[in-house]
């Protein structure tokens, strides 16, 4: 119930800031190793309102989609360090749009006084996409259901605390003001992936969107469906999706590199990937062409499952079917299925993922 209410009140919230307001507001003020620490927030909601006057009657679907633009491709946070009344230098949280498809999207910008990016952290652990400091978590109810899970726009999510934010934000700058920050942690300009096979790259420039269903099977004793819960989302960047990190992502259109070792015997070639998505997620790969048509018929391999415990780091493996059909020009994964190791035939699979494909 008070849940609910909370989402009466989110609601009214975003109509009461249909005008555009300041930019950076002042939430923090701290003391850090000498230095006087202003904090300034930037509010999105507050962006997108000024922006979209119509934001509050928009679809859930295109509510999330535009915070999570605006949360990767602005500044949420800056601390400025300051002496004596004068800036010395200034800390911002950005997020990158490289990274769309992480959970800890953000990177940290060491500036100067001149607001000039000296180093670019790249290794932050900071994710979420609701903070405490946003104009709708401001209110008494609101303020109740920081570091809680509650549904906003058919989806439930963190409302993440400042504190454990601010945290991770001073962990960095005492490392950067003890010339402590590694080269591991900072920025380094990818390089693009050239695609190992033509219908890779053909997807990638002729691929508008894909609708991805995933479905999760239970079965009963007698290996009928018992129950399966589906899920249905939208992808429009499948080069991103498919480097990420997210295993749907990746295994749903695994993208090899030329530079990766493969081996062929017939219509089969085995693919020894050298790229770290791909090897954390999938392992014994092998390709099944058509010997007449040249098209990919499916990739087989095992499916790595990674589990985090108090414990420790353990890994299990499932086998890994895509199956391929052809779309356009080419043919593209448009079933994936994850099983048992014991299910050679797929009969019972564990998930079950269809892909549709709107072409330009």
């Amino acid at each position: 119930m008070k849940h609910s209410l909370f989402l009466i009140l989110f609601y009214l919230a975003l109509s009461a800031t249909t005008k555009a307001q300041s930019n950076f507001s002042a939430v923090d003020k701290f003391s850090l190793d000498g230095y006087s620490v202003n904090v300034l927030f930037k509010d999105p909601f507050k962006t997108l309102i000024g922006k979209y006057p119509d934001f509050d009657s928009k679809e859930n679907k295109t509510k999330n989609d535009l915070l999570s633009y605006a949360l990767h491709n602005d500044t949420l946070y800056v601390f400025e360090l300051m002496k004596k009344g004068k800036l010395q230098k200034r800390y911002a949280l950005i997020g990158n749009p490289e990274k769309a498809k992480m959970p800890a999207y953000f990177n940290f910008h060491v500036q100067n006084s001149n607001r000039e990016t000296e180093k670019n952290i790249d290794k932050v652990n900071i994710r979420g996409a609701f903070f405490e400091h946003m104009s709708i978590f401001q209110t008494e109810k609101g303020k109740e259901v920081i570091g809680k899970i509650i549904q906003i726009w058919g989806y439930y999510v963190p409302i993440e605390p400042y504190k454990k934010l601010k945290d991770a934000a001073v962990e960095l700058i005492k490392k950067d003001l003890d010339d402590n920050i590694s080269s591991d942690l900072l920025y380094k300009k990818i390089e693009p992936i050239e695609p190992l096979y033509d219908y890779q790259k053909w997807a990638l420039a002729n691929v508008r969107k894909r609708i991805i269903t995933t479905t999760v099977f239970a079965y009963d004793s007698l290996g009928q469906v018992k129950n399966k819960y589906p899920r249905t989302e939208i992808d429009t960047a499948l080069y991103l999706a498919s480097t990420s990190k997210q295993i749907g992502d990746v295994t749903n259109f695994p993208i090899f590199s030329v530079k990766d070792t493969i081996i062929t015997n017939g219509s089969r070639t085995q693919v020894k990937s050298t790229l770290e998505n791909i090897k954390h997620y999938l392992k014994d790969i092998e390709v099944l062409i058509d010997p007449v048509t040249k098209q990919v018929q499916n990739i087989q391999g095992k499916l790595i499952i990674h589990g985090y415990t108090a414990k420790g780091h353990s890994t299990s493996d499932e086998l890994y079917l895509a199956e391929f059909t052809t779309v356009g020009k080419f043919s593209l994964p448009t079933t994936v299925k994850y099983t048992s190791l014991d299910d050679k035939n797929f009969a019972l699979p564990r998930i079950v993922i269809k892909i549709e494909y709107e072409l330009k």
